[in-house]
């Protein structure tokens, strides 16, 4: 019988990227052993307070307890130092595994059996000006042991791979590489698509509604996206196509916020902070806005971006590595010069040029179809990796 171990002690109530990624990839996990229908022990630890949430998101297929030992496994302690002590002890008290999986990269060194944990990004390395001398230190420490001690390491796009190349010189002659890539989240699979007819009857209107998702901080690009909205706020006077303008920012405020903002107050443009807002609001801004704003000087990957795919907002992207993988060739990145004209140009391009528009509409549809899979992929690549995969008729 295999023997896995899913490390989801990082999975928080706050509900952040890396949570997310977990989450995911654990259902689908599950889906694919439920498909494979093989024996195995599969045995999931999560921190104690967010055990029943995890618990009740995950779906466990109804025949999985014919072929498989599925565990949840509380791991209490209050600080961190703690929890990865109690989880060491778990780990060898409950015997050896055929892998030890980490969905993001913690200071483990010994397990019992092979270890792997998943790299999500080398923001620290690319916008290091955006982190603490302790926090770049801690992930440079994080990533060093990944490449020293782990017997593989899970990445989840090729940017994250060409960094490891890129910052530490290690590449597939030197260690074992699995590709895990993150995908559209189940949740956000159950919402349903807006129709293509909706989609066009947005670009009737005489009126323009943009969308920001994220931290409200330069890392993030909001910068950028005020360079912007001081330009079509200026521009509003002269360019009378779109008689209401409104930019819904939905993030959270950082120590940056107001020393970007300086009590700026547009003239024709309405500016609107709503706060925390439930899922269900989001997606109602989604489906409504025209376009939505992802400006960033670097991601791991970009939730954010695929939510607004899956509900067809049009993205207005930054030229990085990350955004150019997932959208592939042929959809238009904007680099800081001439920025401003360049997103507007796209933005009038879309509403006056219906060819365009179905352009860029079968493209959106093109990335959705490609990033529904990506989980999928990553569990199947995860066991593989330990040699669970269907019995040969």
């Amino acid at each position: 019988m295999h023997k896995l171990a899913f490390i989801a002690t990082s999975y928080i109530r706050k509900y952040d990227g890396v949570s997310v990624y977990s989450e995911n990839l654990l259902q689908q996990l599950l889906y694919q052993i439920d498909n494979i229908k093989r024996e195995i022990k599969l045995d999931i630890f999560v921190r104690e307070d967010s055990y029943d949430l995890l618990k009740e998101r995950i779906i466990i297929p109804k025949e999985i307890n014919r072929y498989a030992n599925i565990n949840f496994i509380s791991v209490s302690g209050k600080s961190y130092p703690t929890r990865l002590l109690k989880l060491t002890a778990m780990l060898y008290k409950r015997g050896k595994y055929d892998l030890v999986y980490m969905p993001n990269p913690m200071p483990v060194i010994f397990t019992p059996g092979k270890k792997m944990k998943t790299i999500h990004d080398f923001s620290f390395k690319i916008a290091p000006e955006y982190y603490s001398t302790f926090e770049k230190i801690y992930s440079d420490f994080l990533r060093k042991i990944a490449i020293k001690f782990d017997d593989a390491i899970g990445y989840i796009s090729q940017s994250t791979k060409k960094d490891f190349e890129r910052f530490y010189g290690i590449t597939d002659k030197d260690k074992t590489f699995i590709y895990l890539p993150n995908g559209i989240p189940f949740k956000v699979q159950k919402q349903e698509r807006p129709s293509k007819e909706d989609f066009e009857k947005k670009f009737t209107q005489k009126k323009l509604k943009i969308l920001i998702v994220g931290r409200i901080n330069r890392h993030k690009g909001f910068d950028r996206v005020l360079r912007f909205v001081k330009y079509l706020d200026s521009i509003s006077k002269e360019d009378k196509q779109f008689e209401n303008i409104q930019i819904h920012i939905v993030g959270k405020k950082t120590k940056e916020t107001d020393e970007l903002l300086n009590d700026y107050k547009p003239q024709n443009v309405q500016l609107n902070f709503p706060g925390f807002i439930s899922d269900e609001e989001l997606n109602v801004l989604y489906k409504t806005s025209h376009f939505c704003f992802f400006l960033s000087r670097n991601e791991g990957y970009g939730l954010p971006l695929v939510e607004s795919l899956w509900l067809k907002t049009i993205p207005v992207l930054s030229n990085i590595p990350i955004f150019r993988e997932i959208m592939e060739e042929d959809y238009p990145l904007f680099e800081d010069k001439n920025l401003e004209e360049n997103i507007y140009k796209f933005i009038k391009n879309i509403f006056n040029e219906k060819d365009y528009r179905e352009k860029i509409y079968n493209h959106i549809e093109k990335v959705v179809k490609k990033e529904k899979k990506g989980y999928e992929i990553a569990a199947k690549n995860l066991l593989n990796y330990i040699g669970y995969t269907r019995n040969e008729k």
